[in-house]
Protein backbone atom coordinates (compact mmCIF):
# COMPACT_ATOMS: atom_id res chain seq x y z
CA UNK A 1 0.00 0.00 0.00
CA UNK A 2 2.88 2.36 0.70
CA UNK A 3 3.85 2.11 -2.99
CA UNK A 4 0.53 3.73 -3.97
CA UNK A 5 1.02 6.50 -1.43
CA UNK A 6 4.51 7.27 -2.73
CA UNK A 7 3.23 7.12 -6.32
CA UNK A 8 0.42 9.57 -5.52
CA UNK A 9 2.88 11.92 -3.79
CA UNK A 10 5.27 11.88 -6.76
CA UNK A 11 2.49 12.28 -9.35
CA UNK A 12 0.96 15.09 -7.28
CA UNK A 13 4.29 16.91 -7.07
CA UNK A 14 4.95 16.49 -10.81
CA UNK A 15 1.48 17.80 -11.68
CA UNK A 16 1.92 20.87 -9.46
CA UNK A 17 5.27 21.61 -11.12
CA UNK A 18 3.69 21.15 -14.57
CA UNK A 19 1.00 23.68 -13.54
CA UNK A 20 3.72 26.31 -13.11
CA UNK A 21 4.85 25.95 -16.71
CA UNK A 22 1.48 25.18 -18.32
CA UNK A 23 -1.00 27.18 -16.23
CA UNK A 24 -4.57 26.01 -16.69
CA UNK A 25 -5.71 25.06 -13.22
CA UNK A 26 -6.30 21.44 -14.19
CA UNK A 27 -2.78 20.19 -13.49
CA UNK A 28 -2.66 22.00 -10.14
CA UNK A 29 -6.09 20.67 -9.15
CA UNK A 30 -5.16 17.11 -10.13
CA UNK A 31 -1.85 17.40 -8.28
CA UNK A 32 -3.56 18.71 -5.16
CA UNK A 33 -6.10 15.90 -5.30
CA UNK A 34 -3.28 13.34 -5.61
CA UNK A 35 -1.58 14.80 -2.53
CA UNK A 36 -4.86 14.79 -0.57
CA UNK A 37 -5.52 11.18 -1.62
CA UNK A 38 -2.03 10.14 -0.47
CA UNK A 39 -2.60 11.80 2.91
CA UNK A 40 -6.04 10.21 3.28
CA UNK A 41 -4.66 6.76 2.40
CA UNK A 42 -1.90 7.22 4.97
CA UNK A 43 -4.42 8.12 7.68
CA UNK A 44 -6.65 5.15 6.84
CA UNK A 45 -3.91 2.52 6.45
CA UNK A 46 -1.17 3.61 8.86
CA UNK A 47 -3.00 5.54 11.57
CA UNK A 48 -3.26 9.07 12.86
CA UNK A 49 0.43 9.50 13.69
CA UNK A 50 1.70 8.55 10.22
CA UNK A 51 -1.05 10.58 8.51
CA UNK A 52 -0.23 13.65 10.59
CA UNK A 53 3.48 13.30 9.84
CA UNK A 54 2.76 13.08 6.12
CA UNK A 55 0.37 16.04 6.30
CA UNK A 56 3.01 18.10 8.12
CA UNK A 57 5.64 17.06 5.58
CA UNK A 58 3.43 18.05 2.64
CA UNK A 59 2.64 21.42 4.25
CA UNK A 60 6.33 22.04 5.02
CA UNK A 61 7.40 21.02 1.52
CA UNK A 62 4.72 23.30 0.06
CA UNK A 63 5.94 26.28 2.10
CA UNK A 64 9.58 25.65 1.25
CA UNK A 65 8.72 25.19 -2.43
CA UNK A 66 6.69 28.40 -2.45
CA UNK A 67 9.49 30.39 -0.83
CA UNK A 68 12.07 29.01 -3.27
CA UNK A 69 9.74 29.63 -6.23
CA UNK A 70 9.13 33.26 -5.25
CA UNK A 71 12.85 33.80 -4.67
CA UNK A 72 14.37 32.09 -7.70
CA UNK A 73 11.71 31.56 -10.41
CA UNK A 74 11.60 35.21 -11.61
CA UNK A 75 15.36 35.01 -12.32
CA UNK A 76 15.09 31.98 -14.60
CA UNK A 77 14.67 32.39 -18.38
CA UNK A 78 11.12 31.02 -18.17
CA UNK A 79 10.32 33.31 -15.26
CA UNK A 80 11.64 36.37 -17.13
CA UNK A 81 9.41 35.51 -20.09
CA UNK A 82 6.37 35.26 -17.80
CA UNK A 83 7.04 38.48 -15.85
CA UNK A 84 6.10 41.96 -17.02
CA UNK A 85 9.32 43.90 -17.54
CA UNK A 86 8.07 47.20 -18.87
CA UNK A 87 5.78 49.87 -17.54
CA UNK A 88 2.57 51.00 -19.12
CA UNK A 89 2.31 54.23 -21.06
CA UNK A 90 -0.15 55.74 -18.59
CA UNK A 91 0.55 58.96 -16.74
CA UNK A 92 2.71 58.29 -13.73
CA UNK A 93 1.44 59.58 -10.39
CA UNK A 94 4.75 61.41 -9.97
CA UNK A 95 3.88 63.82 -12.79
CA UNK A 96 3.40 67.29 -11.32
CA UNK A 97 0.20 69.01 -12.39
CA UNK A 98 0.48 71.82 -9.80
CA UNK A 99 1.83 74.34 -12.38
CA UNK A 100 -1.50 74.06 -14.22
CA UNK A 101 -3.33 75.67 -11.28
CA UNK A 102 -5.39 78.73 -12.44
CA UNK A 103 -4.39 78.15 -16.09
CA UNK A 104 -6.95 78.33 -18.86
CA UNK A 105 -7.56 75.84 -21.61
CA UNK A 106 -10.16 74.29 -23.90
CA UNK A 107 -12.34 71.22 -23.32
CA UNK A 108 -11.49 68.81 -26.14
CA UNK A 109 -14.27 66.37 -25.23
CA UNK A 110 -17.55 66.72 -23.42
CA UNK A 111 -16.83 66.87 -19.69
CA UNK A 112 -19.62 64.86 -18.03
CA UNK A 113 -18.07 65.39 -15.56
CA UNK A 114 -14.75 63.91 -16.71
CA UNK A 115 -13.06 64.18 -20.07
CA UNK A 116 -10.08 65.65 -21.91
CA UNK A 117 -8.96 69.27 -21.90
CA UNK A 118 -6.01 70.97 -23.54
CA UNK A 119 -4.22 73.26 -21.11
CA UNK A 120 -1.02 75.04 -22.16
CA UNK A 121 -0.66 72.70 -25.14
CA UNK A 122 -1.01 69.51 -23.02
CA UNK A 123 -3.94 67.13 -23.31
CA UNK A 124 -4.86 66.09 -19.78
CA UNK A 125 -7.67 64.19 -18.10
CA UNK A 126 -9.86 66.60 -16.14
CA UNK A 127 -13.02 66.61 -14.04
CA UNK A 128 -15.53 69.45 -14.17
CA UNK A 129 -16.39 71.22 -10.95
CA UNK A 130 -20.10 71.24 -11.67
CA UNK A 131 -22.21 69.71 -14.40
CA UNK A 132 -21.51 68.93 -18.02
CA UNK A 133 -19.22 71.18 -20.07
CA UNK A 134 -19.58 70.95 -23.87
CA UNK A 135 -16.55 70.38 -26.13
CA UNK A 136 -14.54 73.42 -27.27
CA UNK A 137 -15.62 75.40 -24.17
CA UNK A 138 -13.07 77.55 -22.37
CA UNK A 139 -12.13 76.12 -18.97
CA UNK A 140 -9.94 77.14 -16.06
CA UNK A 141 -8.18 74.89 -13.56
CA UNK A 142 -9.59 75.48 -10.07
CA UNK A 143 -7.99 72.61 -8.15
CA UNK A 144 -5.17 70.08 -8.51
CA UNK A 145 -4.97 67.08 -6.19
CA UNK A 146 -2.24 64.68 -7.32
CA UNK A 147 -3.34 63.56 -10.78
CA UNK A 148 -6.89 64.90 -10.38
CA UNK A 149 -7.37 68.21 -12.19
CA UNK A 150 -10.65 70.05 -11.54
CA UNK A 151 -11.83 72.66 -14.07
CA UNK A 152 -14.63 75.21 -14.26
CA UNK A 153 -16.28 76.63 -17.39
CA UNK A 154 -15.12 80.21 -18.03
Amino acid sequence: MWEWIVLLLVVGLVLVVVEVFLPSGLFGLAGGLCLIAAIAMTYSNYGVAAGTWLLGGVILATLIGLILWVRFFPKTPTGRRMMLNQTSGNVSPEEDFAPLMHKRGVARSALRPSGIAEIEGRRVDVVSEGGMIPPESAVQVVAVDGTKIVVRKV
